[in-house]
């Protein structure tokens, strides 16, 4: 292990944040939101890994969108190169590969892949007390804003996993289709919250400096509890 975490088996993941959208999905906005926190860990950024794509508004101003800042884990990128078959991978492999690109291991982590959308059980099974936030657009607006967004012209994160168009809208639906189901056997509500509602929720200090304004994707906070049809609270 890169930092002491004491006993890795016993180790559940009470520092970690793991954020899960599909491409197009304004995830990455999400992102941003949680790195303005005071609490969050942002050692891992890197000023040759980002990308933005400047584009003109109806105003005649120019704007980025698509603003991917920190790392991206999942195949093709610098971290995370086996996460499409993280099942075959174990416990401590998975947490080198969290742990690597960290300078520290201090404050909340936020670690975030598209592949782990294929994956969210395995993850909440190894790391129990995890926040796992899920992000959602539907299918058609998630592909196309990701076209938008540069597309397979974008220089970061990589997205040659995905091939082609035909093979970008088919894992897509499938990445939504995991994500909505694994909240919604859990009875967890995706809801449009301002960026101060979205810390709150993830027990983060409210902060002065955040924009009040809605994120830019609805969101599904799931903490390792749920309430049962039964109204029983499961653990």
């Amino acid at each position: 292990m890169k930092f002491d975490i004491g006993n890795v088996v016993k180790y559940s993941g009470e520092d970690l944040i793991f954020l899960i959208g599909c491409p197009g999905s304004r995830w990455s906005s999400v992102f941003l939101d949680l790195a303005k926190n005071e609490a969050v860990n942002t050692t891992e950024w890197r000023e040759e890994n980002k990308w933005d794509q400047p584009v003109q508004n109806v105003k005649g101003e120019h704007i980025k969108i698509g603003i991917h800042r920190g790392v991206y884990w999942g195949p093709g990128n610098t971290y995370g190169e086996g996460f499409d078959k993280l099942f075959a991978m174990s416990k401590p492999e998975i947490l080198a590969e969290f742990m690597e690109p960290f300078e520290n291991w201090d404050k909340i982590k936020v670690i975030k892949s598209h592949w782990f959308a294929y994956h969210i059980e395995y993850l909440q099974a190894l790391f129990p007390k995890a926040k796992i936030v899920s992000c959602y657009a539907n299918d058609i607006d998630s592909f196309y804003w990701w076209h938008k967004c540069g597309g397979w012209g974008m220089l970061f994160p990589n997205y040659t996993w995905y091939n082609d168009d035909s093979k970008m809208l088919e894992q897509i639906k499938e990445e939504n289709y995991r994500i909505l189901k694994f909240n919604r056997d859990r009875n967890v509500t995706f809801n449009l919250l301002s960026t101060n509602e979205f810390y709150k929720n993830l027990g983060l200090p409210a902060s002065e400096n955040s924009d009040e304004g809605k994120l830019k994707c609805e969101v599904a906070i799931y903490d390792g509890s749920y309430i049962s049809n039964f109204g029983h609270i499961i653990r």
